[in-house]
């Protein structure tokens, strides 16, 4: 009798033992995919990080206006936002495996195909539920691609630059990158010497021209968050309309546009974007002698499209231009 009881004691200890270690690796186990709950897919950020824990509904539907859970979901539950950043052309194909939960950390681990393109970036949300008592926590992307191709992003842009000083003034021009040149008018070498007169002419070795011209390999990664879809139908009105925001006289923009239009009309669609004067000095310092009172530098890069797709709008600003002015446009194909 007292071997038995021992035996049934031995017994229940390792049942016991055998719950806990179930219930231990069940808790650490990613979770099934089931539970996760797709909010959906916008071209815009929510205004929600990957820290954000939704505690209850009245919050959830105010910040996503979204009907995806109800008020039922959150008497056993709380709800970490899980966001997917990804361009829309050069990355698809997404296989979430699940999620698990290691400590303060929500991993959400999924694999996805790569592929050469530069289109809108999308944005995916996912929601994963937690204890309720779970009130903060970070989740984090696991993420790998199952095919890496590789990819030239570096595609040649055209840019025109024009001087206009108050009075006739001798003017160097340097480039920060001649290494990225691939194209000169007038030839370029170290710099361009020139006389500059205030209604644009610029005079070299008896030779006059209405601006200096250079080509060279942009090596920005253009992420397309907002810009502007353009049917080929209304591309001169909105060159027109924005060019003149951007602060060019009709005469620039005239010049732009006679270059630019026979380009982009090539397409039934044209997703547009005007780089800001931050990335533009990055890609292509100018250093100038004497500094002018006004630097206004234009770039557009622009991507073909088969029919039109959603974009948030990008906001444009007008410079001043006042002074001894340098005007520069120019534009790029992005492949």
């Amino acid at each position: 009798m007292k071997n038995k009881k021992i035996i049934i004691s031995l017994a229940i200890i390792i049942i016991v033992a055998l719950a806990v270690g179930i219930t231990i690796c069940l808790k650490n186990k990613s979770k099934s995919l089931k539970e996760l709950v797709y909010l959906g897919k916008y071209y815009e950020r929510l205004e929600l990080e990957n820290s954000y824990v939704f505690t209850n509904y009245n919050d959830f539907k105010e910040k996503t206006n979204s009907d995806v859970l109800t008020s039922a979901d959150f008497k056993k539950n709380n709800y970490a936002v899980a966001k997917i950043s990804y361009d829309s052309c050069a990355e698809g194909d997404f296989d979430i495996k699940g999620y698990k939960i290691q400590d303060d950390t929500a991993i959400l681990s999924l694999t996805y195909e790569s592929s050469c393109g530069v289109c809108a970036m999308m944005h995916d949300y996912y929601l994963i539920p937690l204890d309720k008592d779970v009130t903060k926590i970070d989740v984090v992307l696991d993420s790998k691609s199952r095919n890496t191709p590789h990819c030239n992003s570096f595609v040649s842009y055209k840019p025109m630059i024009y001087l206009y000083p108050e009075e006739i003034t001798e003017v160097t021009v340097k480039l920060g990158k001649p290494e990225l040149l691939t194209t000169t008018y007038p030839k370029y070498n170290d710099s361009w010497n020139v006389t500059a007169y205030p209604n644009g002419d610029l005079k070299d070795n008896n030779k006059t021209y209405y601006g200096l011209y250079w080509e060279g390999l942009n090596t920005l990664n253009p992420t397309f968050e907002d810009g502007f879809v353009v049917s080929k139908e209304n591309l001169i009105s909105f060159l027109e309309e924005k060019l003149n925001i951007l602060g060019l006289t009709e005469r620039e923009a005239n010049e732009f546009i006679i270059y630019w239009l026979p380009i982009l009309e090539q397409n039934e669609f044209n997703l547009i974007r005007f780089e800001s004067i931050e990335e533009i000095n990055n890609q292509m310092p100018l250093i100038i002698n004497p500094t002018p009172d006004s630097i206004i530098r234009v770039l557009m890069e622009y991507k073909p499209l088969d029919k039109e797709i959603d974009i948030k709008e990008q906001k444009l600003t007008t410079p001043v231009r006042e002074g001894f002015t340098l005007v520069e446009w120019g534009g790029t194909i992005i492949k």
